[in-house]
């Protein structure tokens, strides 16, 4: 039988283990201090929380270091020093898991006209809304119960979240509002600057796994505020997504080039792209079934009434004074809100890329709801 004795040899090492422990915390500690004062520094100049591009760069570093087990170790990294999605929410969201469960369920969706149909299709039905961005903060909150969420931060999240089957945001080819514009070819972007639209998550990261993995090339990446005029000032390239994207589709500047990333990933892969898909926290699902079940029906059948009056649903959008009915026709018949065998096929190819650029843990893979296939 081993005893306290036969490790004596290694007391020393130990130590030394432990002195080396005790550093580390402390370094992480410092870490999060200064990650914290830079988040406060951008958001009050009006910046966004997080920055990709910035993250990416960190995830790689790690990876480098360490290989495979490098990305979750970032992962873990960031995680602590600037928290998850709506982490220094946490001590709220305790308090929301101690109300009475016989309340509704709270649903969300983004404000962007991607979510137009299943919108028109819930009518008066309360409703939380915002950016992709807030509405994953949200989610992982506890603000809502089930909402959609861009598939970089549920991928991100996966071991918190369930995906509801059969219904995503996404594009088999064409999407227009998920868009690179360039001012010449994407081959001259090699070594250039590429500015990526704060609002964007998954369509950030689909643009710099085409551009390096697809077209081959080697650029900086670098998050701004969404507003391209302001982005290409100081850049070769810019990713926007959304209505902004949208605007500037419809209606393109001269001298610039459109290039729809739904159809760059298409073309490339023979997969539709699934920018979004809707989600339930694994907590949520596993206290209240029956209310997700409910909730996921509801939604299913939104989306099949918006899509089925797509003429009446482009007049409620055009009503912003932003697009006219025909534009956003012609944009939501590009949207595909299906999840079938494909739609998952481009999902785990978009996960496999997306782990070896570092950008979400090896193996993330989207589980349902009710555990369906």
């Amino acid at each position: 039988m081993t005893t306290q004795q036969d490790h004596a040899p290694v007391t020393p090492a130990r130590s030394r283990i432990d002195d080396l422990d005790a550093k580390l915390i402390a370094l992480i500690a410092e870490r999060k201090r200064i990650s914290a004062g830079i988040q406060r520094d951008r958001i009050a100049t009006g910046g966004v929380r997080t920055d990709t591009a910035r993250e990416l760069e960190i995830f790689r570093r790690y990876r480098t270091a360490f290989g495979t087990a490098g990305s979750a170790l970032g992962s873990t990294v960031l995680e602590i020093c600037r928290g998850r999605l709506g982490a220094e929410r946490d001590q709220a969201a305790l308090e929301r898991a101690k109300e009475p469960d016989t309340r509704p369920l709270r649903l969300g969706a983004f404000t962007f006209a991607n979510c137009g149909a299943v919108r028109w299709g819930l009518g008066d039905r309360p409703l939380e809304t915002g950016s992709p961005e807030a509405m994953a903060a949200a989610l992982l909150a506890g603000e809502v119960d089930v909402a959609p969420i861009s598939l970089v931060e549920y991928l991100r999240n996966h071991d918190r979240l369930l995906a509801l089957p059969d219904l995503a945001i996404g594009s088999d080819g064409e999407v227009l509002s998920c868009q690179l514009f360039t001012r010449g070819p994407l081959a001259d972007l090699e070594g250039g600057r590429v500015a990526l639209g704060s609002t964007s998550r998954t369509a950030a990261l689909l643009a710099t796994i085409l551009l390096t993995e697809s077209v081959g090339v080697t650029a900086e990446y670098r998050v701004e505020p969404p507003v391209l005029a302001d982005m290409l000032r100081g850049a070769d390239a810019a990713v926007l997504i959304g209505d902004a994207a949208l605007v500037e589709t419809l209606h393109p500047r001269p001298g610039l080039r459109v290039h729809d990333l739904g159809t760059l990933w298409r073309d490339w892969t023979g997969l539709p792209m699934v920018f979004a898909v809707w989600a339930v926290r694994r907590s949520t699902a596993a206290r209240r079934p029956a209310d997700v079940s409910a909730a996921h029906a509801t939604l299913l059948e939104a989306a099949r009434q918006g899509v089925r009056q797509l003429d009446a649903v482009a007049e409620s959008l055009a009503g912003s004074g932003l697009f006219t009915r025909e534009e956003m026709s012609r944009y939501l018949a590009t949207l595909d809100h299906t999840l079938g065998e494909r739609h998952l096929a481009g999902i785990r190819h978009f996960a496999k890329l997306a782990a070896r650029h570092g950008a979400v843990p090896e193996g993330a893979d989207i589980t349902f709801f009710g555990g369906a296939a």
